[in-house]
């Protein structure tokens, strides 16, 4: 498909990402979401998965699962959690969610996926897991702002990937970041800032501009360059918040590193749709001030 081909569909992409998003309570079938794409479900079908490399299916099982590992960390119950995913008995949510998960929703709750990084944080280590200090150089982006929640940035990327393949380029080729300008702990999640990056192939020169009127407006960005440091997260989005806070809380404090007031960064190594959720490999990169700290251990 050409290049420009994308821009006449953006907009019926925008409709069916944001339905899909808002409405995964409901049924989401491909006869559905084509007819409010105004398509034959042939033709969408075909468009979709040429567009962002996966069947519309997929999607949408990708999504409800990942809704559904951020609420197992809550208290609603699990025959709620399997209605709100769009599941029309626990039955069919355990299953759905074993296939893709590895245990049933029950089980997950219980052990979660990271039960080394709670007990690390409950006895203080700072040791338990590999940390790793790197110098990065600056690295040039281009980004779609995303506001809420942090772990619905991902409609951002749908974004971006659009804006990629209307420009001619492989969004394949190319390395996504997450930045993360707001800190959760002290800002309503509706007010969350973030920004979807994708680095850009040298040379590259168009303008970021919106495919259309209504379109998400790219921006450049550059990456802050200095020292960082890493660590490496294997599991769900829904558990990062684990990873966080042993990071922020055990070996900061430890490493005598003081962190810059530059926003925390997060790459991702692998693709949600490359892996299961419990699989997905991401890096957390702390910015590091290149003062240290003076006080004793």
């Amino acid at each position: 498909m050409r290049a420009q081909d994308w821009v006449s569909y953006e907009e019926s992409f925008d409709i069916v990402l944001d339905h899909i998003y808002e409405h995964l309570d409901e049924p989401l079938d491909l006869i559905r979401l084509a007819r409010i794409a105004g398509m034959s479900p042939r033709h969408w079908h075909r468009v979709f998965t040429a567009a962002f490399g996966e069947s519309l299916a997929s999607l949408v099982k990708r999504v409800r699962i990942q809704r559904a590992l951020t609420l197992l960390t809550g208290e609603l119950p699990i025959r709620r959690i399997a209605s709100v995913c769009g599941y029309p008995d626990v039955s069919s949510f355990t299953r759905a969610f074993r296939s893709a998960v590895g245990v049933t929703p029950a089980a997950y709750r219980e052990d979660g996926g990271h039960i080394e990084l709670r007990i690390a944080r409950i006895t203080g280590d700072p040791q338990r897991f590999n940390v790793h200090e790197i110098e990065a150089p600056p690295i040039r982006c281009i980004a779609m702002r995303h506001r809420g929640s942090f772990l619905e940035i991902d409609r951002a990327f749908h974004d971006l990937r659009l804006w990629q393949l209307a420009q001619g380029l492989n969004p394949e080729e190319e390395q996504m970041y997450g930045v993360y300008l707001s800190d959760p702990s002290s800002t309503p999640e509706e007010q969350l800032e973030s920004l979807a990056c994708t680095t850009v192939p040298r040379g590259f020169t168009a303008e970021p501009r919106p495919l259309s009127h209504d379109a998400a407006t790219p921006e450049r960005f550059t990456l802050r360059g200095g020292p960082y440091a890493v660590l490496t997260h294997v599991g769900a989005y829904a558990d990062m918040p684990d990873s966080y806070a042993w990071l922020l809380g055990c070996w900061v404090p430890h490493s005598q590193r003081q962190l810059s007031d530059d926003p925390i960064l997060e790459r991702y190594v692998t693709h949600p749709k490359e892996s299961s959720p419990t699989d997905i490999t991401t890096e957390l990169l702390l910015p590091l001030s290149t003062r240290r700290s003076t006080k004793p251990r």
